[in-house]
């Protein structure tokens, strides 16, 4: 979807009423714009992160016990043929507090353009998709609206991280982001279009508790 410069205008500044709003309800301290090569801040990581994308509507604190960051991001992905495709998502980083090492893992909604995606695994060519069921039945309403991806060797261990009651609420509820676990942080991502209080809300609600899932699970495995 295109916008005119108009609708693009009255978008930004609708993303930036919102996420203000969002941050001071919930106690998060709002820097807006920042640079990644000049501004002294944590950068957001995860498969986004380049050298091109540029950050706004920065934001840090903590929730519920947890630090976090929330930044909206846009960035121009160059494809083999030339040409370049622009995205925007909405990143809500979510420190885990486990001291355990977590595996990678990519949860993606897989009604989205995988182009937006390619980055990761041109990174990561050796990520698999891992084959929920080995342990038990996961419902449909999860398997038929994501993908989970890992290394291959990983895949048990992921299982166990995401049993199939942990699924059965993100199929129920977590439609239509994505998430990754990086180097200890879970990634929440929303490439929707228009963002709403909706949206972060809900960003904010099930990253929360999968943090709180992965943190409990990961003793356990």
């Amino acid at each position: 979807m295109k916008f005119s410069p108009f609708q693009s205008i009255t978008n930004n500044r609708t993303r930036k009423h919102l996420i203000e709003k969002f941050t001071r309800k919930i106690g998060l301290v709002y820097f807006g714009s920042v640079d990644q090569r000049n501004d002294d801040h944590r950068v957001v990581r995860g498969f986004t992160v380049s050298s091109t994308h540029r950050d706004s509507h920065f934001s840090v604190g903590t929730f519920d016990g947890y630090d976090m960051s929330l930044v909206d991001r846009k960035d121009s992905i160059f494809k083999k043929d030339g040409s370049t495709v622009s995205y925007n998502w909405l990143i809500m980083a979510i420190d885990l507090r486990t001291k355990q090492d977590v595996p990678y893992i990519f949860i993606n909604a897989n009604n989205h353009d995988f182009n937006a995606y390619e980055s990761l695994f041109l990174s990561n060519p050796s990520l698999g998709m891992v084959p929920l069921g080995t342990f038990e039945n996961y419902d449909d309403e999860f398997t038929s609206r994501f993908n989970i991806y890992s290394q291959p060797s990983d895949a048990i261990e992921i299982e166990r991280l995401l049993p199939a009651m942990t699924t059965r609420v993100l199929g129920t509820h977590f439609w239509p982001y994505s998430a990754e676990v990086k180097d200890s942080v879970l990634y929440i991502y929303s490439d929707e279009k228009k963002i709403t209080q909706n949206t972060l809300n809900t960003m904010l609600e099930i990253g929360i508790w999968l943090a709180k899932q992965i943190d409990s699970q990961i003793e356990l495995v």
